[in-house]
């Protein structure tokens, strides 16, 4: 297995070109001695062994043990979150936590700083039909097949609440385990996946047992912010981020507005609630909402007052969590982060969100875009070659030309100009009967057959480029395989396909370096 790297998706923005939406700080060193010498938050050693017992349960890892230490004492973290996807899908999942490694070790290597790598399961959210499934490519019938847990199924509340069931869960498991194919790894990634959908419980425990038995001995420090001993631990947070709701609102359509006219980018973040805060979180997930009535909330079919709110958020602090605007405030209020990693729309709505933090008096840390992979096993390299296809940037393009080449070189255009030539004839042919058309030779019946005689010319011009398509099927298939594999839906493989498709989803990391271009992971 070795690395390349290459030129591929275009940035939403340059993070260093506009520094003054991103705290002034970019990945340099200048930037990272600032981060690394900011005070540390007073509940630091709380949240520490908060982790530490959450984590316990499922076994902590000596390289795990010494993070969680340095967490407590107030090492910066490098971090990163996402939901809890269907067996850690899709790839770009495990892509995050690998930039996450990748970057504490940049931190250990040239700036001898003990980072925390720590990736953030959002059990909070709820929408369950984004993670409810996954993706995999089908190499017998050559196609993308999708496997679902449940899918008619409706889950309103938050998924940290959502206890699956574990016969469903195994079904879903055989599933994607019968396109990997038998082999040594599968065998052993069926007993331990089988084994942790029997133990644990709920959706995000089974997401964190999986997370935790693939990076444990990395280090990795998982945080599940739906614990109930980190939503009281959030009180008075976010109890001040209710009483600043106005401000915090102000500040965010502010901001986004001068961030999308500075980069001339259409905004990431849609939301139209006032409070950004939900609540509800164990039934049916709902945001809070003022009126305009004065002191008066919405929150579901409830009119509460501020002080009502402020006083629920103290007696059940599981119940609330942030939306979109106050989430990366929370992460910041909660860590001492030098480093956040996160998706290019990720990236951008930070930048949306820059005059946010100046309203809680809360440093930004240094955002960095994660790196994004492409795996390239023998076979795709072969099609590349065969086809002269370069990896890069226009390849779905390439691969389209490719085809519509191929279709072309084998398409006699004599045989097409003729049956044109024969369809204008027809018109012509047909003019003279128009002149006979009375109410027994209707021009209506002349029009129909006239239509029925084009279209088994146009049949014929249709039949004629299946079976050009047909003469060349192995080709056709093998360009279709190429992009399905590389660019499903035009997007890069990771945002699609699971990561148990591919040989080894925690390869070695070690020789990477922290970059913005693909990395190509070549076997």
């Amino acid at each position: 297995m070795h690395f390349e790297t290459i030129d591929f998706s275009e940035n939403l923005h340059n993070i260093t070109d506009n520094k003054q939406f991103y705290g002034g700080l970019s990945y340099d060193e200048e930037s990272i001695k600032e981060v690394l010498q900011r005070p540390v938050h007073s509940h630091t050693a709380e949240l520490g062994s908060i982790i530490e017992t959450d984590m316990s349960q499922y076994g902590l890892s000596e390289a795990q043990q010494h993070n969680i230490e340095l967490l407590k004492k107030g090492h910066k973290v490098v971090i990163a979150g996402q939901q809890a996807g269907l067996f850690m899908s899709p790839s770009y999942i495990i892509h995050k936590i690998v930039s996450i490694l990748v970057v504490v070790k940049e931190l250990k290597e040239k700036h001898g700083y003990d980072a925390v790598p720590v990736f953030w399961v959002a059990g909070e959210d709820h929408d369950y039909e984004e993670v409810n499934h996954t993706h995999l490519y089908d190499t017998y019938h050559r196609r993308r097949v999708k496997v679902n847990y449940k899918p008619n199924l409706t889950v309103p509340m938050s998924i940290g609440f959502y206890n699956y069931d574990k016969k469903a869960m195994a079904e879903a498991l055989d599933k994607i385990l019968r396109y990997i194919g038998d082999s040594s790894y599968a065998a052993a990634l069926k007993k331990q996946v089988t084994a942790s959908i029997e133990r644990c419980t709920s959706w995000t425990e089974l997401f964190h047992s999986l997370v935790h038995e693939t990076f444990k001995n990395d280090g990795l420090v998982i945080f599940n912010s739906h614990l109930e001993a980190v939503r009281e631990l959030e009180v008075p947070i976010m109890q001040n981020m209710f009483k600043q709701h106005k401000a915090i609102d102000a500040a965010f359509k502010e901001g986004q507005e001068e961030f999308i006219r500075t980069v001339n980018k259409a905004p990431v973040i849609q939301t139209e609630t006032n409070v950004h805060l939900f609540a509800n979180a164990a039934s049916a997930r709902t945001l809070i909402t003022e009126t305009e009535e004065e002191n008066a909330y919405v929150l579901g079919d409830e009119k509460l007052n501020k002080d009502e709110i402020l006083k629920r958020i103290e007696q059940s602090p599981i119940e609330f969590s942030n939306n979109v605007v106050t989430r990366p405030l929370m992460q910041e209020m909660l860590f001492n982060t030098a480093v956040f990693l996160g998706g290019g729309a990720e990236v951008a709505y930070w930048g949306e969100l820059h005059k946010v933090f100046g309203v809680m008096e809360t440093d930004m840390p240094i955002v960095l875009k994660r790196m994004e992979f492409i795996h390239v096993d023998d076979r795709i390299s072969k099609l590349l070659e065969r086809y002269e296809l370069t990896l890069d940037s226009s390849i779905t393009d390439q691969i389209q030309a490719r085809k519509e080449t191929l279709i072309k070189t084998h398409t006699n255009d004599q045989v097409l100009d003729e049956i044109e030539r024969v369809k204008s004839s027809l018109e012509e042919s047909f003019k003279p009967l128009y002149e006979y058309a009375d109410e027994y030779f209707t021009s209506g019946i002349i029009d129909g057959n006239k239509k029925r005689h084009l279209n088994e010319l146009e049949y014929l011009k249709k039949r004629y480029s299946v079976d050009i398509k047909r003469s060349l099927r192995t080709e056709l298939n093998n360009l279709d395989e190429l992009s399905e594999k590389l660019m499903p839906n035009g997007a890069l493989q990771e945002r699609l396909y699971h990561p148990w498709q591919y040989p080894a989803c925690n390869w070695d990391y070690s020789p990477l370096s922290y970059t913005d271009k693909l990395t190509i992971i070549k076997s």
